[in-house]
């Protein structure tokens, strides 16, 4: 296996044992659907879209998922080429050096931390409305949201079963939770006319463009579609990574994304008037048409999905840290790097991750720093998916990257990387774009890649980790 970066062949691991190849294609995918969820990311923007742009937003949501699905089939490229726990850290650093790799790695891990402890809390929201808790009581939510992460970290330490069940139950729950009752929805409270779905197509005359409701619901709905990438983070562990990888990595997407797409469609239609202007229209609307018993039963299957989304964040960043771990670039790395002896996980990456996260909920107590952090977890998403498009860009245009070498689906695989450079540069200017008034909510993704930055200065100068180095010097690589 070729590196790119420094023109060297990586050599097979001597002194980590691989992991086993126990996950199929479908296990795969299904990571990375309940990673995305169609539940929690259409939740996590419907109001936020409908507030922006009105029904209109359902065009942003197209328009988004086929931004996504040029990335995810770029990724395809790079997975079929270097099927690799790590994804994004391993694409970068054979792309354009260890180094550069390592700051990819670096802000995804985090990314990846931040959004583990801010899912866990949203869905001990839902556990509220399900179980007759006091959402209102931070202290109780954040106890609530400290169980349900903790319950997604000892899901991944019993191992690959686990999470396959995990991931199965999550997947009845959005069949249910998501198809069933969209189709509930249009078959017997369809209230709304398709024409309403042009109400986003407008520029107000006194508007600057970054300000228009189009451009402001596509910046929410890119929240829709992160974490199909974190398929990739299982490719040691797939029987033929090279194909089946790539394959997860867009079919999840594509799987999410359609069932997104008619399930708000199947809300819009089906959406009072009066549940328009609530704080919540999703549940405004489903409690104008269910009994409390029938809510409270929907609102457990979306625990259920928050859930088994924590257990997939869980997953792909324990995978990160354990590929960085068994790179020797980070602290107690020789610990990091370790597999169970008896599954074969990085359970002590999965462990420590996990209380990484819990620690996180003690800022989380602070409404600026929640707002700092959960500001930055989109734009932080964007930026590491930013770093092997980038490098894989400037590697063909340096012809560095063989193009021989077959990968997946060839040269239109090929042509999607160049599309994706663009749509992600477009859509980080617009995540990142200081547009509220409020200085806190603006400028928190520069503060908080400002921070991180630093810190993995700081770490790499104390593991004399040089700019750049020779990546067969310290780094094992898995038996492909």
């Amino acid at each position: 296996m070729d590196d790119i970066a420094t023109g060297t062949t990586a050599v097979p691991p001597t002194a980590a044992a691989p992991m086993r190849r126990e996950f199929s294609m479908w296990s795969a995918a299904m990571l990375g659907f309940v990673f995305v969820s169609p539940i929690v990311a259409m939740y996590m923007v419907f109001g936020l879209g409908l507030a922006a742009a009105g029904p209109g937003f359902w065009w942003a949501l197209v328009v988004v998922l086929i931004g996504q699905v040029l990335i995810g089939v770029t990724f395809g490229v790079l997975a079929s080429r270097w099927p690799m726990a790590g994804g994004v850290y391993q694409w970068s650093r054979r792309l354009l050096g260890p180094a550069y790799g390592w700051f990819a790695g670096w802000a995804y891990m985090w990314t990846l931390m931040i959004t583990l402890t801010a899912v866990s809390y949203g869905g001990a929201l839902f556990a509220a409305a399900a179980f007759d808790l006091d959402a209102d009581n931070q202290t109780l939510m954040t106890l609530v949201g400290m169980v349900i992460l903790a319950g997604a970290v000892l899901v991944n330490v019993l191992g690959r079963a686990a999470v396959r069940i995990v991931g199965f139950l999550c997947l009845i729950a959005e069949v249910v939770g998501s198809v069933g009752i969209a189709l509930w929805l249009l078959f017997f409270h369809k209230v709304n006319s398709v024409a309403t779905l042009g109400s986003a197509i407008t520029w107000p005359s006194d508007t600057a463009f970054m300000a228009t409701p189009f451009v402001l619901a596509v910046m929410f709905a890119g929240w829709s579609f992160l974490g199909f990438e974190s398929a990739s983070t299982l490719a040691e562990e797939v029987g033929e990574p090279k194909r089946d990888i790539p394959r997860a990595i867009v079919g999840s997407l594509v799987g999410v994304g359609l069932v997104v797409l008619f399930t708000c469609f199947a809300f819009l239609m089906a959406m009072p008037e009066s549940a328009a202007a609530e704080a919540d229209p999703v549940a405004a609307t489903l409690t104008a048409y269910l009994p409390a018993p029938a809510f409270k039963a929907v609102m457990i299957l979306f625990v259920i999905a928050y859930f088994a989304t924590v257990v997939a964040i869980s997953s792909a960043v324990s995978r990160i840290v354990w590929s960085y771990g068994r790179n020797g670039e980070l602290p107690m790395s020789h610990q990091l790097g370790r597999l169970h002896r008896r599954i074969n996980t990085p359970t002590v990456a999965t462990v420590v991750t996990g209380t990484i996260g819990i620690v996180l909920y003690l800022p989380f107590q602070s409404e600026q720093i929640y707002t700092l952090l959960v500001t930055f977890v989109t734009a932080g998403f964007f930026l590491s998916f930013g770093f092997p498009i980038v490098g894989l860009a400037i590697s063909k245009v340096r012809g560095t990257w063989d193009r021989s070498e077959s990968t997946f689906l060839g040269r239109a695989g090929h042509i999607a990387g160049w599309l994706a450079l663009v749509w992600v540069i477009v859509e980080t200017v617009n995540v990142l774009w200081p547009r509220t008034g409020d200085p806190l909510v603006d400028w928190a993704p520069f503060v908080v890649t400002a921070a991180l930055f630093v810190i993995g200065l700081a770490i790499r100068a104390s593991l004399g980790l040089r700019a750049v180095q020779d990546a067969t010097s310290t780094e094992l690589q898995p038996q492909i």
